[in-house]
């Protein structure tokens, strides 16, 4: 059969397809432009685009979500897996870029780079104050004096884990928040968070992570303890965040990702200038030549074999084109 594949948003260049098919692609799409766009498509393509319930049902076609990235909390599955509709994902081709973002924000915010930049830029309050280190606050840690809690051990967490060793940190993997057995090599979640320094989560979005970090974890953590978040926006409450930021209940955080996406000062109680020691990305984390690269090269992969009848890096497992 020929198949109708729609690119939705073109974070990632679309590959060049070796199966029969017509293409549309667009550079971006709202929910209210989706289920019109997808109504035809047997094979959608998206980057960051929620694909929602309303528009799969209505999507008669559909055989196959493929999506761009590692995770897939913006697709609902549920509706995918009610209608026999496969969805794909790229695993593991950002690690390497997302480990060194991470690792970027944690430098960015424990050395107040951007603060200090504002105050060489400005001209004047070098010169009028002459050294300027003390206006940094208490002095910073070196890498030696950390100690890094990774939170999800997935590729992601694991290429952390191996950085920061290089780095000379004590590093300590958590265990799985509320689970009743700890594993050999963990630290149960509880306690972990009492004793980092730097807190990165990696985690996926689920219903065994949302809120992974609120109110009562914070107050439990070190006061001078910065929390750092390349996994999902939700994992950590932004509210609660925002919260211990003001009352100076941690010493930091920085984030990529948010619980709504594009964050908006309606939506995110973080886009507020007035909450201190708060670095922010908009989600770019993935962004480097390897991971397109890698990228391009899965997503045609997990096209052509689903095609085929060889379905790879499945997360729900609907009815393969040759059943269609």
């Amino acid at each position: 059969m020929k198949h109708r594949v729609v690119v939705v948003d073109n974070w990632v260049t679309p590959p060049a397809l070796s199966i029969d098919h017509e293409q549309t692609s667009y550079a971006s799409t709202s929910a209210a432009e989706l289920p019109e766009r997808i109504k035809d498509a047997t094979i959608i393509v998206t980057s960051g685009t929620p694909i929602i319930r309303t528009a799969i049902e209505k999507a008669s076609n559909l055989q196959l979500i493929s999506c761009n990235g590692t995770g897939t909390d913006h697709i609902d599955k549920d509706a995918a897996r009610e209608r026999g509709v496969a969805v794909s994902r790229v695993p593991a081709q950002n690690t390497d870029s997302v480990s060194e973002h991470a690792f970027a924000l944690y430098y960015t915010i424990r050395r107040r780079i951007v603060d200090m930049h504002a105050v060489a830029m400005d001209g004047k309050t070098w010169a009028a104050n002459g050294q300027l280190a003390p206006k940094m606050g208490k002095p910073p840690r070196t890498n030696a004096e950390e100690t890094l809690v990774v939170i999800g051990y997935g590729a992601l967490g694991q290429n952390i884990e191996r950085i920061g060793k290089a780095l000379g940190m004590t590093v300590l993997l958590a265990e799985r928040k509320g689970a009743s057995h700890v594993r050999e090599g963990r630290i149960s979640f509880a306690d972990v968070i009492n004793f980092g320094t730097i807190l990165m989560l990696t985690t996926p979005l689920d219903d065994s992570t949302r809120d992974m970090i609120s109110t009562a974890e914070l107050q439990t953590m070190d006061p001078t303890a910065l929390l750092v978040n390349v996994g999902r926006g939700g994992v950590i409450n932004e509210a609660a965040l925002a919260q211990a930021l003001k009352d100076g209940q941690i010493g930091g955080a920085a984030t990529d990702v948010f619980e709504h996406e594009p964050a908006t000062t309606e939506n995110c109680p973080l886009l507020d200038p007035s909450i201190p020691n708060l670095i922010l990305s908009p989600h770019v984390a993935w962004y480097s030549n390897r991971t397109i690269q890698g990228t391009v090269a899965t997503v045609k992969a997990n096209i052509e074999g689903f095609v085929a009848g060889r379905p790879r890096n499945i997360v729900v497992a609907g009815r393969s084109a040759a059943q269609a």
